[in-house]
């Protein structure tokens, strides 16, 4: 059965003061008032979406508008999935669509769940939230968005790569090639850029 959920808009982090995901660098992240979460939704680089359970915040995400370079692989790669590609593009646009340099997004700029809720069995409640966050950007009536898009925190730590993967969400080519040169160069990267198609609602 699918988690019911409470979502609520946000203007800061006060509902976060007791939350730990169990991940250490969100954890001091999220409680960094100087320089972490509260900052950046004051800035209004990002709004902040809470989810309650029995009035405690279960977990949270923030959302920003976001725009997605994708190549030919990319495009080769969503195309595999006839279902959805039927239903993104007539076959008759489809090159019309893939003359474009980049494409309306929302990214997803952190999502967190509960220690608690994370250990519990059965469905994650992360995927659900993922699939209401879904719902919305399909939804919007203000501005056009084809795709979700997210820097998946990928450390020794913690990687939540696997999480998105299973969520349906792809690696951007474009963004592979730029982690390939930085691997190369001895570098390391904590974040994988990912995508996933949303099919937008007819009006």
């Amino acid at each position: 059965m699918k988690p019911v959920l409470d979502i609520r808009r946000a203007d800061d982090v006060s509902a976060l003061f007791d939350f730990k995901c169990g991940v250490k660098s969100m954890d001091d992240f999220i409680h960094d008032h100087e320089n972490g979460l509260d900052k950046f939704i004051k800035l209004h680089l990002s709004k902040l979406w809470i989810v309650y359970e029995n009035e405690k915040a279960v977990a949270f995400f923030a959302l920003s508008k976001d725009a997605l370079m994708l190549n030919s692989d990319d495009r080769r790669t969503i195309e595999r999935d006839k279902e959805k590609s039927a239903a993104f593009v007539a076959p008759e646009d489809a090159d019309k669509l893939w003359e474009k340099e980049k494409y309306p997004a929302i990214e997803i700029d952190y999502l967190a769940v509960c220690k608690e809720k994370r250990e519990e069995p059965g469905e994650h409640l992360g995927t659900a939230i993922i699939q209401k966050i879904a719902q919305f950007a399909a939804a919007d009536k203000l501005s056009a968005t084809m795709f979700l898009t997210v820097e998946a925190l990928d450390t020794k730590e913690y990687s939540a790569v696997k999480f998105y993967r299973n969520c349906d969400f792809e690696f951007s080519e474009v963004a592979q090639n730029k982690y390939n040169y930085e691997v190369m160069y001895g570098n390391q990267p904590t974040t994988r850029r990912m995508y996933k198609l949303i099919i937008p609602i007819d009006d």
